[in-house]
């Protein structure tokens, strides 16, 4: 009996030790779940909004964040021009492989208000470094541009002129400017032209990743924590009543399929 508590006592244990790591799995799975929730709701407002007709700056600017979250990559039309003092390219944004820049220039609407336009992307030259300056004028335009969410916020400090991120709050700093709205625009055409302008950035994917495949992958390492514990418990115990019982015939050998071998030596044993 006292071998029988000890036993219990210590397949108790483990199953405690299966159940955090069950818990700790299924925490995971959930994570990887609300990681895809993330990105499909973040496909679903590009599919909405991609195609729409350009709607008002001014629509625009008195919104929520909620509200501007659910308007993400809807065209905006605004006019005003482009402070080229404060001009910021956000480093390490490679393309195809290709080292290279995104460009940021602050642009101020007539009402003073002063939004973040992404103009595009700059491939970097041998020594990473702009290959050309792009730099806009000043004269005053008519823009449409799609309305982008703020990025994370930047883990590492950059030289002037620069940024890593386009996180507005970090961006406000850097400029010195009043940025009042929660969202910068990306460019998709302007008037008048520029004779040079940075390449413009492609329609992303839509692709929600394999946030899916890894929560299902987390549930089953928590599936298999207990049937390992089980297969455990059940080879003890066979190995006990083998130790209690010379004649029992443990399951394994039970369910095996006779073999030609067998039925010989079962014919022998008859004969004998």
């Amino acid at each position: 009996m006292k071998l029988m508590s000890k036993a219990w006592l210590r397949w108790l244990s483990w199953f405690l030790f299966a159940s955090l790591f069950a818990a700790a799995c299924v925490g995971l799975a959930s994570w990887q779940f609300d990681r895809r929730d993330l990105a499909v709701s973040k496909i679903q407002r590009m599919v909405e909004n991609y195609d729409k007709s350009a709607m008002p700056f001014g629509e625009l600017s008195t919104l929520s964040l909620d509200d501007v979250t659910s308007l993400e990559w809807t065209p905006v039309d605004l006019t005003g021009q482009y402070l080229t003092e404060q001009e910021l390219l956000v480093r390490n944004r490679p393309i195809a492989g290709q080292p290279g820049f995104i460009q940021l220039v602050p642009f101020q609407l007539a009402s003073g208000e002063v939004v973040i336009i992404e103009r595009g992307w700059i491939p970097a030259n041998s020594e990473l470094a702009p290959a050309s300056s792009m730099t806009p004028s000043e004269e005053p335009k008519a823009i449409v541009a799609r309305v982008r969410l703020s990025e994370l916020t930047p883990n590492r400090d950059s030289p002037d002129g620069f940024a890593t991120s386009i996180h507005l709050e970090s961006l406000e700093t850097t400029l010195g400017t009043s940025i009042e709205q929660q969202f910068y625009l990306r460019l998709i055409s302007e008037s008048p032209r520029e004779p040079n302008s940075p390449q413009p950035l492609s329609k992303p994917t839509l692709d929600e990743g394999n946030h899916l495949s890894y929560a299902v992958q987390w549930i089953l390492f928590a599936l298999m924590g207990f049937l390992a514990l089980f297969w455990a418990i059940r080879q003890e115990q066979e190995y006990r009543r083998i130790e209690k019982d010379p004649t029992y015939v443990p399951r394994s050998a039970r369910n095996r399929k006779r073999t030609d071998g067998d039925i010989e030596d079962e014919l022998l044993d008859v004969k004998n």
